[in-house]
C-alpha cells in the first residue's frame, strides 16, 4: 500500500479533531458514505484492470489491411472541383 502524504497525514489530523466533537450517530452516518465511496473507487479500479481490448479482426486481418491502405509509390489522381 502507499504511504500517506505529508499533507495528508494533516487533514487526517485535523479532521479526526473535528469528528470528535460529533455526536455517535453522525459518526456512523459519516462511516457509511466512507465505506460506500470505498466501495465505489474499488468498482472502478476493478473495471479498469479488467478493460482489456479485443478486436475482432485478426492481428493478420489488421496488419493486411493496412498494408492495403499505403499510398507508397501509388500515383496520385487529383479531382477537379
Amino acid at each position: 500500500m502507499n504511504e500517506i502524504h505529508y499533507t495528508e497525514k494533516n487533514m487526517i489530523e485535523s479532521y479526526s479533531a473535528v469528528l470528535n466533537s460529533l455526536s455517535v450517530l453522525s459518526k456512523i452516518e459519516l462511516m457509511e458514505r466512507l465505506l460506500k465511496s470505498l466501495r465505489n473507487e474499488q468498482e472502478k479500479i476493478a473495471l479498469t484492470a479488467n478493460d482489456e481490448f479485443i478486436p475482432e479482426k485478426s492481428a493478420e486481418q489488421i496488419i493486411a489491411e493496412l498494408r492495403e491502405s499505403r499510398n507508397f509509390g501509388k500515383t496520385r489522381i487529383i479531382e477537379p472541383f
